[in-house]
């Protein structure tokens, strides 16, 4: 028995519970990291929503349940530190092969499975369930291992369990806030297979302490602590942290149509893609791809994606257009043609993805200055810490097809309209077509009294919703400004022939409202909505 080993060689001993204890350390971080990393295998097909990480905890819930009994069974019959090497090394060798083979098993559970409830779930146990269990194993077989009399059950368990919880906070912090936006998914699941195999070996060489030598136990111990600190500090360096070159027109026009770069960031997989004079981004989600903003080469004051010129429309609504604040950056499509076309008009941009921040500046020809600042934040964060108020908001913060749900709640909207200067509008994107859309229409109508919709031609994609805290705007008011700022600012797509787009949003059927208590944005947006305007 390892129990006896341990006794007859106090050195031993020690050198054997600092391998046990470390490795408890290692596979709880293991465990919460490939936990992060599935959420960002499955976010491309399912989303990111409550409904992917219930789906993500109760698997990792489930996985370890059967961890632990399958533990306990197998050190009672072979309490032996080679046996649970033998386990951690089958998962690390799973681990290892994750990235060849979870897109396409995604992609044939999307195919099968519609409910993107069901769906997530099935994706998740099929990926996650056999490693995580196996995983799961460590922490009752190394009680067993390390327990030499019941009066100290409670205490070793207890350190077992706490030695692998902080690992497990470690795993997840680490992950998630370090290496994801450095060296990307694939790349980390890569690694905390190495580092399990490597785990694996430090349990096979500890059968050795039950030999005639220490020698493989010290090495072992080194070798682990060695790998991971090599693992924290090996991704930073000069080149990673070096400002990323920004491209001109001219250069980009020079390079082949395909996509120039995929970007792996904490929110989102940005993928850059070139197609003739076009410079395009998108994210994948659901298993589509979304585009987020295009920008032409050739001509700088063309907006290619429609739904951006309809933006705009929002120009004569307000009394001034002096400053604005637009809450998604995407590639700075609208923001920028607006400081292009409107002198002295001041731009706040909110985006919460730095990725996106420097692939705008990389590929699109954002630049900042006086006229033109970006903030790297949660656009409802940056609303509620800074108090100005603005002439014009900007409301355009898809990710994928989806809109967080935070800013989709009465509560923002409120916070919307507290930072409405007098005489102030907001523009809002809206997708339509599903009674996510009836739900944001009716939020809106409880905080604003005028709501207005625009669409380009058939209302089955997006809706440019203007609202305003004032209780009525004479048509012929918008209607004059819009030709004077017209003439004014010169703008390529007309103000004039932009407020002809208008639809009636009162017809629309009703629908509950949305607040930070009740918002099932994700459910919302799979349900299709009926007697909508045509």
């Amino acid at each position: 028995m390892i129990r006896q080993a341990a006794a007859r060689r106090p050195g031993a001993g020690t050198i054997f519970l600092t391998l046990v204890y470390l490795n408890a350390f290692v596979i709880g971080a293991i465990v919460m990291a490939f936990e992060m990393l599935g959420s960002r295998y499955l976010n491309p097909y399912f989303g990111s929503g409550i409904f992917t990480w219930a789906s993500l905890i109760a698997t990792i819930l489930l996985a370890l349940s059967v961890g632990y009994f399958l533990g306990g069974w197998l050190a009672d019959r072979w309490p032996m530190a080679h046996v649970l090497g033998a386990v951690i090394l089958v998962a690390s060798l799973y681990l290892l092969t994750v990235p060849l083979f979870a897109g396409g098993l995604f992609e044939m559970v999307f195919d099968l499975i519609e409910d993107v409830r069901f769906g997530s779930l099935i994706a998740a146990v099929s990926l996650m369930l056999f490693p995580v269990a196996l995983l799961g194993v460590y922490s009752p077989f190394a009680i067993r291992l390390t327990l030499h009399a019941t009066e100290h059950s409670g205490r070793v368990a207890g350190r077992i369990y706490g030695v692998s919880t902080l690992g497990s906070i470690v795993g997840t912090l680490v992950t998630t806030f370090y290496f994801i936006p450095l060296i990307g998914t694939a790349a980390i699941t890569i690694w905390l297979g190495i580092i399990g195999i490597v785990s694996a070996a430090t349990l096979f060489l500890a059968s050795r302490l039950e030999s005639r030598t220490l020698r493989g136990g010290v090495a072992a111990v080194v070798g682990l602590v060695g790998l991971t600190a090599l693992l924290v500090v090996s991704p930073v360096d000069e080149t990673a942290a070096a400002e990323p070159e920004r491209f001109t027109a001219e250069q980009l026009l020079e390079m082949p149509d395909s996509i120039i770069e995929q970007i792996e960031t904490a929110h989102n997989n940005i993928f850059i893609r070139k197609t003739g004079n076009l410079i395009r981004m998108s994210v994948r989600r659901y298993g589509t791809n979304y585009t987020e903003s295009v920008k032409d080469l050739v001509d700088k004051h063309n907006l290619p994606l429609p739904y951006t010129r309809l933006m705009t429309v929002g120009l004569p609504f307000a009394e001034r257009v002096d400053n604005m604040i637009m809450i998604g950056l995407g590639g700075g499509s609208t923001s920028s043609y607006l400081v292009r076309h409107v002198p002295g008009l001041t731009v706040d941009v909110v985006e919460l993805d730095p990725g996106v921040i420097a692939a705008a500046h990389r590929y699109f020809g954002v630049e900042e200055g006086p006229r033109y600042r970006v903030h790297e934040s949660d656009g409802r964060v940056f609303l509620m810490r800074n108090k100005k108020l603005y002439d014009l908001i900007m409301v355009d913060a898809f990710r994928g097809g989806d809109v967080p749900f935070h800013l989709l709640t009465k509560e923002f909207y409120r916070l919307i309209r507290k930072r409405l200067a007098p005489g102030a509008v907001a523009v809002f994107n809206v997708h339509s077509g599903t009674k996510l859309y009836l739900s944001t229409i009716a939020t809106l109508k409880t905080v604003f009294p005028t709501v207005l919709g625009f669409a380009q031609g058939s209302i089955s994609g997006n809706v440019i919703v203007v609202v305003s805290r004032d209780k009525a705007i004479q048509p012929q008011v918008v209607q004059q400004r819009a030709k004077e700022r017209q003439k004014a600012y010169g703008f390529r797509y007309d103000l004039r022939q932009l407020l002809q787009r208008d639809i009636d949003l009162n017809r629309l059927q009703a629908s509950e409202v949305l607040t930070d208590d009740f918002a099932p944005a994700n459910l919302y947006k799979a349900i299709k909505a009926k007697n909508t305007e045509k």
